[in-house]
């Protein structure tokens, strides 16, 4: 088998796996953040969690790119540099700026971690594969740059950023310190209509990366995503109307998708 056959294969079964993920989450719970209990195992603080599961990603994509301009297997294209300054962007806030200013002393299950890692690394090798070794000659021409695809692209991932970001300093600044690790109800923002607005931000983001990369390896991370994140809003509500009972469901949110979920 050629290592294009691999990232074929490789690629069509994270679709299978994703959704077998997104069936899986309707009866289980991951537990970490709100939602953690001791009956996974061994654990490690949620910080150096966070980092250890994210870097990979970071990393491999930086590697991929870097070996497909040494050893010439694509010419250096501006367009897919973009991409990747994009890509990146996204991963140097979560992977290394976002553990870094967590508070409370939360704690993240060893097997969470490495499934992070799994995922983290078979992402970074679908998109970084497809864009910098096996996505055809002409895919990506600098016209590009002021084509419709592009600037939507650009404009939903950026805005979905904002919007990750600012959601997760909501959400840190209610603890008062780096040792409190109570939990409390975010309001503003998109928090007024939306109860998870973090997860919401990064799910337009990755539509963004999608429409601007058009690429299967692009709608491949939005289905796993969605896999992953929309069964986490719903335990996250679930888990908000335990905490705060009526006091929570009178403000009458949508889970993370206005007017559908």
């Amino acid at each position: 088998m050629t290592l294009e056959s691999f990232f074929y294969a490789y690629l069509w079964g994270m679709v299978i796996l994703g959704v077998g993920i997104f069936i899986t989450l309707q009866f289980i719970t991951p537990a970490y953040g709100m939602t953690y209990n001791n009956r996974w195992g061994a654990s490690i603080s949620s910080r150096w969690g966070w980092l250890i599961m994210e870097t990979p990603v970071f990393v491999i994509m930086l590697i991929i790119y870097l070996n497909s301009l040494l050893t010439g297997v694509k010419p250096f294209n501006i367009v897919t540099f973009i991409f990747l300054l994009i890509f990146q962007t996204h991963y140097l806030q979560r992977s290394f700026i976002f553990p870094a200013l967590m508070k409370g002393q939360s704690r993240m299950p060893l097997s969470i971690m490495f499934a992070g890692i799994f995922f983290n690394a078979s992402n970074a090798f679908i998109q970084g594969g497809w864009l910098f070794m096996f996505a055809p000659a002409n895919a990506y021409p600098i016209s590009l740059f002021w084509s419709p695809q592009f600037i939507i692209g650009c404009v939903l991932f950026f805005i979905g950023m904002v919007i990750n970001i600012k959601s997760d300093r909501i959400i840190r600044k209610l603890r008062k310190s780096r040792d409190d690790n109570n939990y409390y109800l975010p309001q503003g923002f998109l928090f007024k209509y939306i109860n998870s607005s973090n997860y919401f931000g990064e799910i337009i983001e990755w539509i963004g990366f999608a429409i601007l990369t058009w690429s299967i390896p692009g709608l491949v991370f939005v289905i796993w995503s969605i896999a992953n994140i929309l069964p986490r809003s719903k335990a996250v509500y679930e888990r908000y109307t335990q905490f705060w009972g009526e006091e929570f469901t009178k403000l009458n949110r949508w889970k993370i998708f206005p007017f559908i979920y």
